[in-house]
C-alpha cells in the first residue's frame, strides 16, 4: 500500500504542475487576446470544414492502424485493425484523464496486452512507430518550410531552404532504408546488445532484452511491407496537414496548404513536450507567433488552436463510447 502510494504520489504531482503550467498559459493568452474576440470567432466558425477536420481525423486512426498492423504483422503479434483502432480511440481519452505517463503511454501498453499482445512486443511497436512518427514529421515539415521559403528575399533564408528541400527527403528515405532496408539498424543494436544484456539476465532477460529483439524482429519487414509502411507514414502526415486545412478553413483562416502543412509539423513537434495538459496552451500560443508574420488576427489563431484541442475531444470521445461498450458487454461475456 505505501509503495502503491509512493509511486502515485509524483504523478499526480506532475499531473497538479501541467493543470497548473497549462492555467498560467491560458491566462497569458487571454490577457492578450481578448475574449470577446475568441468568442467572436467561434461564433463565425463553419460546422461543415469543422466535421470535415474530425472526420479527417479518424482517417488519420485508420492509416495509423493500418501501419502498426503491418509492424505487429512481423513481430508475429495477433492485433487485428479493430483491435489496434479500439487502442488508439481509448488511449486518446487516457490521455486526457490520467497523470502523467499513466496517460497515454501506459493505458496503451496495457491495451495492447489486453488485446493479445506481449509486454514486449507492445512496448517494441510503440518505439518503434515513434521513431517512424518523429522521423517523418521532421522530415516533412523540413521539406515545406524549405518549399516555402526557397524564394525568400533574405539570401540566407532561401540558400537554408535549398538545403531542406534536398536533405529532407534524403533523410525521411534514408531513414526508413536504415531500419527497414539491407542494414536493418534495429537488428543489427540488438545484435550488438544480446552478448550484454545475456551476461546479466537476471536484470535484463526479460525486459531490456526482450523489447530490443521485438524492436529487431518489428524491422523484418518484406520489401512490399517496408514500402507499405513508409507510405503510410507519408500519408498520415499529410492528413494531419488536411485537417489543419480543414479547421483553418472553419475558422476564416486562408492560408497557403503548404505555410500549414510545416506549422502542423512544428506544432506536433511541441506536442512531444508533457508540459500541459494535452497540449493546451502550447498549440494555441504557438498558433499565434507563426501565424503573426501572415497577418492573421491573433483571435482567430487563438480559436483555431481551440478547434483543434476540441477535435481531439471528440477522438476522446469516441474512445469513451468503445470502453462503455466493452464494460457494457463484459456481464454478457462472463
Amino acid at each position: 500500500m505505501h509503495s502503491f502510494f509512493g509511486r502515485q504520489v509524483p504523478q499526480f504531482w506532475r499531473l497538479g504542475f501541467k493543470c497548473l503550467l497549462t492555467g498560467g498559459v491560458a491566462w497569458y493568452l487571454l490577457s492578450k487576446v481578448p475574449l470577446a474576440a475568441i468568442g467572436h470567432a467561434l461564433k463565425g466558425t463553419a460546422p461543415a470544414w469543422i466535421g470535415a477536420g474530425v472526420a479527417v481525423q479518424i482517417v488519420i486512426r485508420i492509416v495509423n492502424a493500418l501501419r502498426i498492423r503491418l509492424i505487429a504483422r512481423a513481430q508475429g503479434a495477433p492485433l487485428s485493425i479493430s483491435a489496434i483502432l479500439s487502442v488508439l480511440f481509448t488511449s486518446a481519452l487516457y490521455a486526457l484523464l490520467l497523470p502523467g505517463s499513466i496517460g497515454g503511454g501506459a493505458a496503451t501498453l496495457v491495451k495492447y496486452v489486453g488485446k493479445g499482445a506481449t509486454l514486449a512486443a507492445a512496448l517494441a511497436s510503440m518505439v518503434v512507430n515513434r521513431l517512424l512518427e518523429t522521423l517523418t514529421v521532421v522530415s516533412l515539415g523540413a521539406f515545406f518550410w524549405g518549399f516555402e521559403h526557397r524564394d525568400w528575399p533574405n539570401v540566407l533564408t532561401a540558400r537554408i531552404a535549398s538545403i531542406l528541400l534536398v536533405s529532407a527527403p534524403l533523410l525521411l528515405i534514408g531513414g526508413h532504408l536504415l531500419l527497414f532496408g539491407r542494414v536493418r539498424l534495429l537488428e543489427r543494436i540488438a545484435r550488438l546488445a544480446r552478448p550484454y544484456y545475456l551476461q546479466h539476465q537476471r536484470i535484463f532477460r526479460r525486459g531490456f532484452g526482450s523489447v530490443l529483439e521485438q524492436c529487431a524482429q518489428a524491422s523484418n519487414l518484406t520489401p512490399p511491407a517496408a514500402a507499405g509502411v513508409f507510405f503510410l507514414s507519408v500519408a498520415k502526415e499529410l492528413l494531419a496537414a488536411v485537417a489543419v486545412w480543414c479547421f483553418a478553413q472553419g475558422v476564416g483562416i486562408d492560408l497557403r496548404f503548404i505555410s500549414l502543412a510545416w506549422m502542423q509539423d512544428v506544432i506536433a513537434l511541441l506536442l512531444l513536450l508533457p508540459i500541459t495538459v494535452s497540449g493546451l496552451g502550447v498549440r494555441e500560443g504557438a498558433l499565434v507567433l507563426v501565424t503573426r508574420p501572415y497577418g492573421v488576427d491573433p483571435a482567430r489563431a487563438l480559436t483555431w488552436g481551440l478547434v483543434q484541442f476540441g477535435a481531439v475531444l471528440a477522438v476522446a470521445l469516441i474512445g469513451a463510447l468503445i470502453e462503455a461498450r466493452a464494460l457494457w458487454l463484459t456481464p454478457a461475456r462472463s
